[in-house]
């Protein structure tokens, strides 16, 4: 009874209370929950896919350099024995938005070669040691698969889309957040009331009892009419204690939203209650469908799916390739000469060709078309499946609001009708024309109808407030910004 009696008090006596309304609470959840952090993370790494797609226009450089010596076996005079290659090498390519690429390259290398012992070995080679020198420019262009380079620019737009994409998923898990927050909230309000109207009910009991006891030292009743009257007050206290574990449950929910301590106390400030219209189904559905979030982000990701569709496409095609060509060519006995000669267009080489390349089938360019098109169909088909639940959730809410309005009325003529029933019936007990049974009966049908009307009331705010979250405003009715928290 002693441990009872301190949890009771150190439930309704909670010390350094924080007082909280429903802003502060969405706002607390987001800026600290760890779902946002990982959407945070998801940014960035859409960030680094921009980065790589750019990167496919980067210029590439090569270089080598080497030397090798050769010594082999003659079957005749005019062979070289003995072959000393020294060589120097380079290219750049870069890749062009219009899916050609541009490259240049350069060879040069020096060649000194050793003949067997010969009367013709002082002819056999002008040039020994022999210096050549080459410099090349040429232009590769897609006529079919890669014209236009897709694989960039739709890698492009597709990235661009996923960034899209990361933004606004850190507002889809910002409102889910604040949904789940409200609920919260008003779950937590809702116990407030069962508190309140519990404590009602267990001061009318101890009313009831101290009554019955005076009058039970007169004579005036029964041991068993004060025995009733103590097990309705053990019964209003048993009451209110499921009130309270109710309470400390939801506020524990609420605390871990707000990754506090599960037993960090909480004053609600009660919202304060506006009018508010009721919108028609149709402009609810309009602004829904300017404001929700959610379909924007499947607009983002349509935009990447019809990207990577344009990319499968374009790999469905042959390979089809112009390729020009046009170079220098220089041979000196020094290597100074040489070098020089390459500038020179005196000695040059020009080409033309067409390369086709093809793969017979094409099975896996075309299972990728497949995909990417079932894809894009999947998104679209997500996306009525959205506009129905967005329905679906105005349509709770406004008929919610429209049944609640005239349901709350009526609520409040009942308990004031149970109130003045109950006062009469108090009147008639102590008058001696009733029995404790009738007046027990009546002070549980006033108690839930006290209950039912204050919850009723509740029950209206909290379908206004998830009208506002179903039309996607109500961060902003809330003056809530999450720019800061990583958009």
């Amino acid at each position: 009874m002693i441990f009872t009696t301190l949890l009771f008090a150190g439930i309704t006596l909670p010390a350094m209370a924080e007082e909280m309304d429903l802003k502060r609470a969405i706002e607390t959840v987001i800026a600290k929950h760890p779902d946002l952090e990982i959407k945070r993370i998801d940014r960035q790494i859409a960030q680094s896919g921009i980065r790589s797609v750019e990167g496919m226009l980067d210029p590439v450089i090569t270089a080598r350099i080497g030397a090798s010596e050769e010594t082999t076996p003659t079957s005749s005079s005019f062979q070289p024995s003995e072959t000393r290659l020294g060589q120097l090498s380079g290219s750049i390519a870069k890749p062009l938005e219009n899916g050609g690429t541009l490259g240049a390259n350069f060879k040069y290398n020096r060649t000194s070669q050793a003949y067997p012992p010969s009367p013709l070995a002082a002819q056999l080679n002008a040039f020994n040691p022999a210096y050549r020198n080459q410099i090349n420019l040429n232009y590769r262009h897609p006529l079919l698969k890669g014209n236009d380079r897709p694989d960039y620019s739709q890698s492009l737009l597709a990235n661009e889309a996923g960034l899209r994409t990361a933004d606004l998923q850190q507002v889809v898990t910002a409102r889910m957040l604040a949904l789940n927050t409200t609920n919260a909230w008003y779950q937590l309000a809702s116990d407030d009331i069962s508190i309140r109207i519990a404590e009602q009910a267990v001061q009318r009991a101890r009313d009831l009892l101290a009554y019955q006891r005076v009058r039970e030292g007169f004579g005036l009743i029964e041991t068993a009419d004060r025995l009733q009257a103590e097990a309705l007050l053990a019964a209003r206290k048993t009451d209110q204690q499921r009130a309270h574990a109710r309470r400390a449950s939801s506020q524990n929910n609420l605390n871990r939203l707000m990754l506090r301590n599960p037993e960090s106390d909480i004053t609600l400030q009660n919202e304060p209650v506006t009018e508010f219209t009721i919108p028609s189904m149709q402009l609810a559905r309009e602004v829904a469908e300017q404001k929700r979030v959610e379909l924007k982000l499947l607009q983002a990701q349509l935009d990447s799916a019809e990207a990577q569709l344009a990319i499968a496409r374009n790999n469905d095609n042959m390979q089809l390739d112009l390729v020009a060509e046009i170079g220098t060519r220089a041979l000196d006995t020094s290597a100074g000469g040489a070098a020089a000669g390459g500038f020179s267009p005196n000695d040059h080489y020009a080409a033309l060709s067409v390369e086709l390349s093809e793969v017979l089938g094409r099975n896996s360019a075309r299972a990728a078309v497949r995909k990417a098109e079932l894809q894009r169909q999947r998104i679209i088909a997500q996306r009525a499946s959205t506009l129905e639940q967005i329905g679906n959730d105005l349509a709770t809410a406004i008929t919610s609001l429209r049944n609640g309005r005239p349901t709350l009325e009526a609520a409040r003529r009942q308990a004031e009708a149970e109130r003045r029933k109950f006062r009469a019936e108090m009147k008639r007990y102590r008058e001696g024309r009733s029995d404790t049974a009738t007046l027990v009966q009546f002070e549980g049908e006033l108690l839930s109808a006290e209950l039912n009307a204050d919850l009723q009331a509740l029950t209206l705010q909290l379908a206004a407030t998830q009208l506002r979250w179903a039309e996607g405003s109500l961060l902003e009715s809330l003056h809530i910004d999450i720019s800061g928290n990583g958009q």
